[in-house]
């Protein structure tokens, strides 16, 4: 089976094409109903359309409207709604570099056919989304990238500022006959025929409080999102371990035969997959822990106390001495500095 056989993406993305759609006077739904696609089944949450659907979908898109920036206009009907709860968890993000880490950390919720990845450079931060080992460019619709890039950076702007731009954009797809769109959308030099595709931004931006913040609803979010995750991906043993971890309190109290036996794997099993990660079971629950920690921490009505209990310590100093290794600052700091 080739890769690109196995690429899937998120059932309501359809959706946001057939409203694309419906904005060039074409019907979406029909459209839909021509690759197989019903609009009902689409908007459940475990629904997922494979490769050949959705290409097909993309091209006869952009044969009936004639548009080659026919990907910006599906980014801008892009809504949180549109990436269940991803998108909400992205939106209560504390600022964009905390957003965009969710988002290419759960990239393949939403599509597993690239991976996204966040690379500081001095001054700057590059979000780089690369196709997946063994799939080609030619395998994927550069309208089905610029939608992507163009949902991501308009994202930024909806949370963070609406007059915000990157530094600039480079772009795998061909040399559009007219590259005035996506100049209009991205509002900076944007390049085209990249190697792959990534979005230059400012440090300083990526760093800025964002007034959507809402930490409870972020945490709330992603142990949404990591149930999704271990239902769509059940071979994905890191993804479904965490879900465990998190949605056990105190994280940490399971041993690893109690773990082993919800996975459904022996402790044997179990120990030796993750040493094929390199990984340990002590490691995960350190992952989980430093993660949850600083959203609780930021959540003000929650007493050091319980935060300590839900994370599995046996008194708050061994919290505290934990938070100051994870973070270079006191749980108590970071209450009292955030806003």
């Amino acid at each position: 089976m080739r890769a690109v056989d196995q690429v899937s993406v998120m059932g309501t993305w359809p959706l946001v094409i057939s409203r694309a759609l419906d904005y060039y006077q074409v019907d979406g739904q029909a459209l839909l109903a021509r690759v197989g696609i019903d609009p009902l089944a689409a908007s459940q949450l475990d629904t997922r359309y494979g490769w050949q659907q959705i290409d097909r979908l993309w091209r006869l898109a952009r044969n009936v409207t004639g548009d080659e920036a026919l990907g910006l206009t599906v980014a801008r009907f892009m809504r949180p709604t549109s990436w269940q709860a991803l998108g909400f968890a992205i939106w209560a993000s504390d600022n964009l570099m905390e957003c965009f880490q969710r988002l290419a950390t759960n990239l393949r919720m939403f599509a597993n056919y690239a991976q996204m990845q966040l690379v500081p450079l001095g001054g700057v931060v590059e979000v780089e989304i690369r196709l997946r080992e063994g799939i080609n460019k030619q395998d994927i619709c550069p309208e089905e990238l610029d939608a992507l890039m163009g949902t991501s950076v308009l994202t930024a702007r909806h949370i963070y500022r609406p007059d915000f731009s990157p530094i600039e954009v480079w772009l795998s797809r061909p040399l559009p006959l007219d590259p005035t769109p996506w100049q209009r959308l991205f509002k900076c030099p944007v390049y085209f025929n990249a190697s792959h595709d990534r979005i230059v931004m400012p440090t300083q931006a990526m760093s800025k409080p964002l007034l959507t913040a809402s930490p409870e609803l972020a945490t709330q979010n992603d142990a949404l999102v990591a149930d999704y995750l271990a239902r769509f991906d059940r071979s994905d043993l890191v993804t479904r371990l965490k879900a465990l971890l998190i949605h056990n309190e105190p994280i940490g109290h399971l041993t690893m035969a109690q773990v082993a036996e919800q996975l459904n794997l022996s402790q044997r099993t179990l120990q030796r997959r993750l040493q094929e990660k390199e990984l340990s079971y002590k490691q995960l629950v350190d992952e989980v822990r430093q993660q949850m920690a600083l959203q609780w921490v930021r959540l003000k009505y929650l007493p050091m106390g319980e935060i300590s209990y839900r994370l599995g310590f046996a008194n708050a100093a061994n919290f505290t001495r934990a938070f100051k290794r994870w973070y270079d600052e006191t749980p108590k700091n970071v209450r009292q500095n955030w806003s």
